[in-house]
């Protein structure tokens, strides 16, 4: 929503709104100039041509004075669609890991080509000056998300799909349901879908001309050899076709990022970028906040903090710091919303196995109310026993714990898509 209202401002929309509370994206949009409001701003729903609100919001009080006044109302994500018509070029990233690093990398290769794109994020980018980078009217790079079958308003030339699995199942009846709206935005992609061919469990559906294949598979399209590991950062072959196309470098870290960086060369050649620029943009690519961003050293102890809040993506993290450590490995877990957990309970009684120790957090709750049977309590009681956990319920609590435990040598990992990084930081403050 930040990043579509600074997009706004720079083509010259007078922009307003509200939120509940007052982060860094909020006064980011003071600082430009936009009046952001902590209270009901009803004189400026009254002036405004377009009301846009995020799904997150559900009977916002100036939602309903919009409706009353019969006012143009539209969900981010239509609002998104109409944007990106405004462009030569529209390029979606889906899928549901690794999007807004894909992304970013994207933009990041795009303007080291000097092609100037617009790029939206759902996170910040150091490379790319924050959640947006605005360019001219030729390419537009954003990300597609599934939740609330979101992604089925656009209408892009090229897209990429970086994986599928469950996800997102308050709004998907079952895993079908979600396949097939994948399958339903890539059909709606016009040109070409670049799409990651690892675990996807029926590949004959997304067989057609249409679609490019990346893997670390030699059956792909578009694959990788992996040559060397360095402190998590991977060096690799890449071979499109079995034409080998060089060694590449990873500026981040994790063989996951590996995936990533395929899905951004191939659609990189399909926009004639020299690979020598789309190897130099791999190894310089900072990455995007939040992912396995490195915290601080202090006391002998490293942390570092990551969005992961999947069972896959959390499995994928702990990898990444076990190669990097033969240190214990200390996890700190904010589960986010009701229905994530229950809906993947299973997968997250074994996501944790590489981590000495865990601790838990209350729930998340984003935009849900509470759901029986996937609180974090429940959690607990799934983990208890198969590995060595602690339920904790306060800021205050943890940082207790976490002075006992810690100790020299160990690797100390906060994950989660909620406000885990505020716990992080002002513990690590304080300690």
């Amino acid at each position: 929503m930040s990043a579509l209202a600074k997009l706004c401002v720079a083509q010259g929309f007078l922009v307003t709104g509200t939120d509940d509370i007052q982060n860094e994206n909020f006064n980011n949009l003071k600082n430009l100039g936009i009046k952001v409001s902590l209270k009901q701003d009803f004189e400026s729903v009254k002036q405004a041509d377009v009301i846009v609100y995020t799904i997150a919001v559900k009977n916002h009080i100036e939602l309903q004075f919009a409706k009353q006044l019969n006012k143009v109302i539209l969900e981010r994500a239509e609002f998104l669609a109409k944007i990106s018509q405004s462009y030569k070029h529209t390029i979606a990233v889906a899928g549901t890991h690794g999007k807004t690093t894909t992304t970013a990398l994207l933009g990041h290769i795009f303007c080291l080509a000097g092609l100037n794109p617009t790029v939206h994020l759902g996170g910040v980018a150091p490379d790319l000056g924050g959640n947006l980078k605005i360019g001219d009217n030729d390419i537009f790079i954003t990300e597609a998300c599934e939740f609330n079958k979101s992604f089925l308003h656009l209408r892009p030339e090229y897209s990429i799909i970086t994986n599928i699995e469950c996800d997102h199942m308050d709004t998907f009846c079952d895993f079908n349901d979600l396949q097939s709206s994948f399958l339903l935005f890539a059909e709606n992609t016009r040109e070409k879908v670049v799409l990651c061919a690892e675990n996807l469990s029926n590949i004959e559906l997304f067989n057609s001309d249409k679609f490019l294949h990346y893997g670390l598979d030699i059956k792909n399209n578009l694959y990788a050899k992996v040559l060397t590991q360095d402190c998590g950062k991977y060096c690799f072959e890449v071979y499109k076709n079995n034409d080998c196309l060089g060694e590449f470098k990873n500026g981040v870290l994790g063989k996951h990022n590996i995936l990533n960086v395929l899905a951004c060369i191939a659609i990189s050649l399909e926009f004639g970028v020299p690979l020598e620029v789309i190897k130099s943009g791999v190894s310089t690519f900072k990455g995007v906040d939040r992912r396995l961003t490195k915290l601080m050293s202090k006391g002998g102890v490293t942390h570092y903090l990551d969005y992961a809040h999947h069972p896959t993506e959390i499995k994928a993290t702990l990898d990444t710091i076990k190669s990097m450590t033969k240190g214990r490995v200390i996890a700190i877990f904010q589960p986010h919303t009701y229905s994530r957990t229950l809906a993947l309970m299973n997968e997250f009684r074994t996501c944790f196995d590489l981590c000495d120790y865990l601790f838990l957090l209350p729930t998340y709750s984003a935009r849900e109310q509470y759901i029986a049977g996937g609180d974090v309590m429940d959690l607990f009681y799934n983990l208890n026993g198969r590995l060595d956990c602690c339920l904790v319920s306060s800021l205050c609590s943890l940082s207790y714990e976490l002075k006992k435990m810690l100790k020299a040598g160990d690797f100390c990992v906060w994950l989660g898509a909620g406000d885990i990084d505020l716990f992080a930081k002002t513990i690590l403050n304080e300690q």
